[in-house]
């Protein structure tokens, strides 16, 4: 990654929002406020800047936070690190809460006049992480995830995970993303079985109340914490991983299928890898403009960002995805 890029990124975390892109006083340029994910954060910081179409205005929030400025008619795009949810809906008292398909994340029902398109814009690795000190910890697999990350019989010592070996009578302390974040939504979807439903058992660690799991919605507070406590685990984007590979120790993960360690070249086979979103209102007045910032992000230009910041190319994981979303962009 780029230092012009790390900057503005971190200026961006530092300052929670950031007026980007073309920042004239030209009255015909459009305005267009971007907010959520804080995983699609670095992504949208530099689209909006390099756009010249608009004056984008971005911020992070979580994933929750910018799909309901989107359905409350308070943004233009919506950044998400997860699909669209009934749950999303339901936080309306006048939106349908059973209309959304929670496997597309798509609808075809509005919700406050707001019929939400999903786009694909890069795909991310999500990295589990620890101090390097931690050697006992280097090899997961999604029950020792279980153990650890879940309100269910939890290990409260590292040594009370079952088959850790030589793990230390120490205490656990997690720092992850918090209950707005999409990333937090994917992580445990990934471990609990039927996350979101009526018929899901467990619950997250966080939700216990014993005061292990610490929630952040900046990920470089959680970064900050693990490289500081030999004793942390957590799990955040890859993307705020590589540039400090040294401070941290990645966790090799296995869902059944042998361990796969997380990194950009292994995107296909590790069980944690995820589309990353953005949302936009088809009903929208200006929507042939924000349809033209998301044709940006998706050419060659926007798609190469993807490559500096840190995450994956749509068309590396799927070229029939990238090339049917800009045949929409073009109806």
């Amino acid at each position: 990654m780029t230092s012009k890029i790390v900057t503005m990124m971190m200026t961006m975390i530092m300052m929670s929002s950031l007026i980007a892109g073309c920042t004239g006083d030209d009255d015909d340029v459009p305005e267009l406020i971007q907010t959520g994910s804080s995983t699609v954060l670095p992504l949208a910081v530099v689209w909006a800047e390099d756009y010249e179409g608009a004056d984008v205005s971005v911020s992070g929030g979580g994933s929750s936070h910018g799909l309901n400025s989107l359905l409350n008619g308070e943004a233009d795009i919506a950044d998400a690190s997860r699909i669209l949810k009934n749950k999303d809906y339901g936080k309306f008292d006048n939106c349908d809460d059973t209309v959304v398909d929670e496997e597309t994340g798509s609808t075809s029902v509005p919700c406050n006049g707001v019929l939400p398109v999903k786009w694909v814009v890069a795909f991310d690795v999500l990295a589990t992480i620890v101090h390097p000190d931690n050697t006992w910890a280097t090899e997961l697999n999604f029950s020792q995830l279980y153990s650890i990350f879940t309100d269910d019989n939890p290990a409260t010592h590292w040594d009370d995970v079952p088959g850790l070996e030589n793990a230390p009578h120490e205490e656990i302390e997690i720092y992850a993303p918090d209950e707005a974040s999409g990333t937090f939504d994917f992580f445990f979807e990934s471990i609990i079985d039927d996350w979101g439903k009526d018929t899901q058992e467990a619950g997250t660690r966080l939700e216990s109340g014993d005061g292990v799991y610490h929630p952040s919605a900046d990920d470089n507070v959680i970064l900050t914490a693990i490289q500081n406590n030999p004793y942390a685990i957590g799990y955040l984007g890859f993307a705020y991983v590589q540039e400090n590979l040294g401070s941290v120790e990645l966790v090799s993960l296995d869902n059944g299928n042998g361990f796969v360690e997380p990194s950009l070249a292994t995107v296909a086979d590790y069980p944690m890898a995820r589309p990353l979103h953005m949302y936009t209102d088809a009903y929208a007045d200006n929507r042939g403009d924000v349809e033209g910032y998301i044709s940006f992000a998706l050419s060659e230009e926007g798609q190469q960002v993807v490559d500096e910041v840190g995450y994956v190319r749509v068309a590396m994981v799927n070229s029939e995805l990238l090339e049917s979303q800009k045949s929409m962009l073009n109806d």
